[in-house]
């Protein structure tokens, strides 16, 4: 059921008042106009990494400081701008020195330089969260996300597609919410409830589900950590320790700063809480790699570009700012407990050097992403004491052993039966700066959620937000992250409102001749099934059961080929590979489940007598409908020239159908 249409006078006036607002915002001459075009053509030369003439084109700031040959442009008036004249085809120095941008590219430039508004121009507009200030703070969430993206349709000219049927809501929810295709009885059931109501029970019925929590952890088990473990852990280490956390999270509907205090301090206070640190532990004591991991896991934020300079393309992160990350993590050094995995800390040491591309060498500081800066109660301490501990180390953290031959590591305790706890903790100190009232945090989580449920992120790709990738929808994404922050970090309160939102139940088929950008999301967006939901679904459409407490029967079994073949989630560009072509068309894993003789479906057709019924079987299994009149014609074709291996051509029907776009994409 569809709810929308500013169906009261106070959300008339509400989104007037909007619009009041945001048409300055569609003005030409601002700097994202043309960053993607300096992005592909300029930074390489001009940018964090290199910077030819002085001249780093990052910014709208950098760009005014201009390089060694002063001003690159001069505000309306293209002709005496060089940022304008050195493009054109013949111009000595000629930039880009070894390609021409084309005549659009120039031209858009031409009409930036020309309609240039200063940055105290700019400063005097509304900001997306003032913006987002003037929606009513009674609104539901769902209300907010359709004012804020009917409004965005309407300055576009944009006509959002027609909504989803019951019968398609139901698939794509239960892909989204339970990672795989409704069963035949769930959906029968849904589709005979006349309740007015109905998809928004459903979706309270699905959030609220061990299936759910039991999806949402695989998910987030790869977010969070991606497919392959690093030193040395594997996917049984994952299961034993990880695993079970994440889905006591989302059963739990644990608050998500709570979540990501969990991984950044690693003092479990529960049995439950043990398996965060995890997160950390897997890392195998590489402070590099912690920095990185939770930069990029809980602030959707990648920061591998700093290592060695500025980042390339977005000035605001800084090298100073990847080695003040790693320097949080590194008196960090895992240790083994009684009740498993555990995150010491040692209280001294942890002080590093890093050279920039001119040579030039810096000790690196506790400052963190947005620049604040931790300073050491007891200053700088190189010597380490039990006198700095809550919970002290083992003796040889204090004075560590020698090494047996030279040049060896010494060997350090890490058996113990407290995890070692300083008075002055680094790890809690980061916690405190990433997770206490820092929107980054709270942008990131909800990017992450509008990814998964509607197929893109409102800032694409959703670990790289950053000034290079602004948001599609600011004032959506600011209100968004101000609403789950005010509202306890409650995930599921943000997935019920981008479930119930009119965006989500838009249909992937625009009639016009040239749909609005997947950006816009002014219609559904092609999902592909990760390799979980893809081997789920096939088994519940051969009609494995669904359990609640998250199994299918056989499910890992197969699992592995299917997670060797098909692609992580939030991939930046979805394009099928040739291995996954191969697999697909003649993959053993398929051919295995299939020969199973003991599958329901196959043992109730192989007892049909009635091709009609047979071939509408099958397309209801698979794909949730009826075959139209073409597939039934076909399809009752094959099996007529099959009687003599009636069981061998429904098995090649259902791998036709497992193989084609429809049931490999949720839709």
């Amino acid at each position: 059921m569809v709810r929308y249409r500013l169906r009261t006078l106070k959300h008339h006036l509400i989104y007037f008042l909007i619009l009041a607002f945001l048409p300055l915002a569609g003005q030409a001459g601002q700097f994202d106009e043309i960053a993607p075009l300096l992005k592909e053509h300029c930074l390489k030369c001009h940018g964090g990494a290199k910077k030819n003439g002085d001249l780093d084109l990052r910014s709208l700031k950098s760009l005014l400081e201009g390089g060694e040959g002063g001003p690159v442009f001069v505000p309306g008036q293209p002709e005496k701008s060089r940022l304008v004249t050195q493009l054109h085809p013949g111009a000595d120095p000629h930039m880009p020195p070894k390609s021409q941008l084309s005549e659009a590219e120039i031209t858009l430039m031409q009409k930036w330089v020309t309609h240039f508004r200063s940055p105290e121009e700019i400063d005097h507009e509304p900001t997306p969260e003032d913006i987002a200030e003037t929606l009513t703070p009674g609104l539901q969430p769902e209300e907010a996300i359709d004012i804020l993206l009917e409004r965005k349709w309407d300055d576009k000219g944009i006509a959002p597609a027609s909504s989803i049927d019951d019968g398609s809501f139901l698939r794509r929810i239960t892909l989204d919410l339970l990672g795989r295709i409704p069963t035949r009885e769930e959906r029968t059931r849904f589709l005979a409830d006349t309740r007015p109501d109905k998809r928004l029970a459903l979706i309270d019925d699905l959030l609220n589900s061990k299936s759910h929590a039991r999806h949402f952890a695989e998910i987030f088990n790869l977010v969070l950590l991606g497919r392959s473990g690093s030193g040395g852990a594997t996917r049984a280490d994952r299961q034993k320790h990880f695993l079970p956390y994440l889905r006591w999270v989302f059963e739990t509907n644990r608050p998500w700063n709570k979540v990501g205090y969990d991984f950044i301090v690693g003092r479990p206070e529960t049995p439950e809480e043990q398996g965060a640190s995890w997160f950390l532990y897997e890392q195998d004591n590489d402070s590099g790699k912690m920095a990185t991991s939770t930069a990029t896991a809980l602030l959707g934020t990648q920061l591998q570009c700093a290592q060695c300079h500025d980042h390339p393309v977005a000035p605001e992160i800084e090298q100073k700012h990847y080695w003040g990350l790693v320097a949080f993590f590194d008196r960090t050094r895992n240790v083994r407990t009684k009740n498993g995995p555990g995150l010491g800390e040692r209280a001294a040491g942890g002080y590093n050097k890093f050279a920039n591309l001119e040579g030039e060498s810096s000790e690196s500081e506790l400052v963190f992403l947005t620049g604040q800066t931790v300073v050491e109660p007891e200053g700088r301490q190189d010597k380490d004491d039990m006198k700095n501990y809550l919970v002290g180390p083992p003796g040889d953290w204090i004075t560590p052993p020698k090494p047996m031959k030279k040049g060896d590591k010494p060997v350090i305790t890490t058996e113990v039966e407290q995890v070692p706890l300083p008075k002055f903790s680094r790890r809690k100190e980061l916690a405190r700066l990433a997770l206490d009232n820092n929107p980054a945090f709270s942008r990131a989580l909800v990017n992450r959620l509008w990814a998964i449920l509607i197929g893109r992120g409102i800032v694409h790709p959703v670990d790289k937000m950053n000034s290079a990738h602004p948001p599609s929808h600011p004032a959506l994404l600011a209100w968004l992250a101000k609403d789950f922050a005010a509202n306890g970090f409650d995930v599921r309160r943000t997935c019920r409102a981008i479930l119930r939102s009119r965006a989500y139940a838009l249909s992937t088929i625009h009639p016009a001749e040239a749909p609005p950008a997947v950006d816009s999301f002014a219609r559904g967006i092609d999902k592909p099934l990760p390799a979980e939901a893809l081997y789920r679904s096939i088994l519940v459409a051969l009609g494995s059961e669904a359990h609640e407490n998250g199994t299918v029967d056989r499910e890992n079994t197969y699992r592995d080929g299917f997670v060797k073949t098909y692609p992580d989630i939030f991939a930046e560009n979805f394009s099928p590979s040739v291995q996954q072509a191969m697999f697909a068309a003649n993959g053993k894993v398929v051919e295995k489940i299939l020969s199973s003789a003991d599958l329901p479906l196959l043992s109730r057709l192989n007892e049909s007598g009635d091709n009609g019924s047979l071939t509408e079987e099958l397309f209801l299994a698979t794909l949730g409908r009826i075959p139209d009149h073409e597939e039934r014609t076909q399809t009752l074709s094959y099996l007529m020239d099959r009687t003599d291996r009636p069981s061998a051509a429904i098995k090649q029907i259902l791998w036709a159908l497992f193989n084609s776009a429809e049931f490999r994409m949720n839709h």
